[in-house]
């Protein structure tokens, strides 16, 4: 159910005048918010984070849906801010048979307190990967945001 649904419970309201039929009770629903899962129509929206090795390399890691735990492929070169499409995994429609969509968006956390083989470790990658700054081509603001919105 959507915030501010509203239910008729025919009969169930109070007495009519001089003991006529009850009338109808109307119940407005107010859906609470949930601490990670966010909704948009029938899909379902989800934030996770990863590191940067998760990231480069790839992994599998474990996304919570709304039919619980479920496994997912993180590929090799993912960039923060891609979204993942899971296909039938987001709310029944109403009325209809299927479901929406779970949108799950990727961040890439960038670690704040290293221990020093990590920062040993980072500064041999640094040394191989330069310190040129890689544009990406023919991505202008309309492009940025169809990639933001999964479109």
């Amino acid at each position: 159910m959507d915030d501010g649904t509203q239910i008729r419970l025919a009969g169930q309201g109070e007495l009519g005048v001089n003991n006529g039929p009850a009338g109808n009770l109307y119940v407005q629903l107010k859906v609470k918010p949930h601490p990670y899962f966010q909704r948009q129509e029938n899909d379902i929206l989800l934030d996770v984070s990863i590191n940067f090795a998760q990231a480069a390399l790839g992994d599998e890691i474990i996304v919570p849906t709304l039919d619980g735990d479920t496994p997912f492929k993180i590929p090799a070169g993912t960039q923060t801010g891609k979204v993942f499409r899971l296909t039938g995994r987001g709310v029944p429609f109403l009325r209809r048979n299927g479901r929406g969509d779970q949108r799950v968006t990727v961040h890439v956390a960038t670690p704040t307190d290293l221990s020093d083989e990590q920062r040993k470790l980072l500064k041999q990658l640094a040394k191989t990967l330069g310190k040129e700054v890689i544009e990406q081509p023919g991505k202008g603001i309309f492009d940025k945001m169809k990639d933001a919105l999964g479109v």
